[in-house]
């Protein structure tokens, strides 16, 4: 809420991807090991190391973000053309990767629907919409720095 442009709505992003992440491994943690749950149990262990995985990444990708933003400020500050394009680059690399990783939690979040204890569906629910919400987030990234790249020709 300050007046800092960072860190901003691609930080954001990464980090909703991983809450998401966080509470796929949470209903997995609910599933294994749960009565009525066996047939299911190796499938939550290997999706709750998945999500853990993806959500390490993700928060990498938050720190990796901020850095692309103050890249391109700091690109901007010299008015070199290259410079600046190199920096607009890195910032569309950084939410495409999350993006593509939003995606991937988001197919996580609906097997862990499918298979998860249900006393914990709304909290899969939950992570797919945080997911879909940082896939959206992180598009909205990429296209503004495609646009300023687009400027420059």
């Amino acid at each position: 809420g300050s007046k800092s442009a960072t860190p901003g709505g691609g930080v954001v992003a990464a980090l909703t991807g991983s809450m998401a992440a966080s509470l796929i491994e949470m209903v997995c943690n609910l599933t294994i090991d749960k009565k009525g749950y066996e047939k299911v149990r190796e499938e939550a262990l290997k999706l709750r190391k998945e999500a853990a995985q993806v959500g390490r990444k993700l928060q990498r990708l938050a720190e990796e973000d901020k850095k692309a933003f103050d890249t391109v400020m700091a690109a901007y500050k010299t008015k070199s053309k290259p410079k600046i394009k190199k920096a607009l680059r890195y910032a569309i690399d950084v939410p495409m990767e999350v993006r593509k990783l939003s995606h991937e939690i988001e197919q996580m979040a609906k097997i862990s629907l499918k298979i998860g204890n249900k006393n914990a569906a709304s909290d899969a629910k939950t992570a797919l919409h945080l997911a879909v919400a940082s896939g959206k987030a992180a598009l909205e990234n990429i296209r503004i720095n495609k646009k300023a790249l687009a400027k420059l020709g």
